[in-house]
């Protein structure tokens, strides 16, 4: 899936059928972007219990209603779990448990939504859809060039681990195994070595067509009635948690 982003391809998955399925998918970059942190803001504002269970339940409807990836949005629900965990055992510790709960619960709403968003947006889309909000092209070039350095690691460490393999590695005998160690460390050392010897000839073949500072935003799209009605949809459910939250303590 990420190499197909990579090459500005929409991703497919085997398992849970064609991205482009998804109402989701369809949707108008910016409009995505400015309606899911608009209520991540507004879920990582909220404090009483109550309204974090209505944002976490909404949270968890809009990533089954999207039809975006579900074992991809659980696996990388799963990955994130832990430091969850661990923020909202600090709070549990030092607060109490509704304050630990609630943390849990808010934190998981963001977090979900944002899954939402990645799994749910092309990546070279969603770095358009940044550069056409006026987010500074330094910093939307910079996001692509570090994806695509990221793409390089995991390709290389893929390569070397078959090569350790392929002269008989298998892992260690414990934690305390100093070949084992000696072993990964050298993976680790000529990964990064071979990444940055393949990030130079990216970046040499960029310069070859012409890149200089920035990368123009190569795709257009407008905004249609779907998106119209997405954005007003997210912009009522940030409504009524800001008014749960705030109106009933005015």
């Amino acid at each position: 899936m990420i190499e197909a982003h990579v090459r500005g391809h929409r991703a497919r998955d085997e398992e849970d059928g064609s991205a482009e399925s998804s109402w989701f998918w369809q949707l108008d970059s910016r409009v995505k972007i400015v309606g899911t942190f608009g209520l991540v803001v507004v879920a990582s504002l909220i404090t009483r219990p109550e309204i974090v269970l209505v944002a976490l339940a909404a949270a968890v409807a809009i990533a089954a209603i999207s039809r975006v990836f579900p074992k991809r949005l659980l696996v990388a629900y799963a990955a994130a779990f832990p430091f969850i965990a661990f923020a909202s055992v600090s709070v549990f510790l030092f607060s109490g448990w509704e304050r630990g709960f609630t943390m849990l619960a808010r934190t998981s709403s963001c977090v979900i939504l944002l899954l939402v968003l990645a799994l749910g947006t092309e990546t070279f889309d969603l770095f358009s859809g940044l550069r056409r909000l006026r987010v500074p092209g330094l910093i939307t070039t910079l996001l692509m060039l570090t994806f695509r350095f990221l793409l390089l690691l995991s390709d290389e460490l893929e390569r070397m681990k078959i090569s350790r393999k392929a002269r008989g590695f298998s892992g260690g005998r414990s934690l305390l195994d100093r070949n084992a160690l000696r072993v990964i460390s050298f993976t680790a050392g000529m990964v990064l070595v071979r990444a940055s010897a393949r990030a130079d000839r990216v970046y040499e073949g960029l310069k070859c067509k012409a890149f200089e500072r920035d990368m123009k935003p190569w795709r257009s799209t407008s905004v249609g009635a779907v998106d119209v009605v997405f954005l007003a949809s997210f912009a009522i459910i940030a409504g009524l948690l800001a008014f749960g939250q705030y109106g009933a303590l005015s």
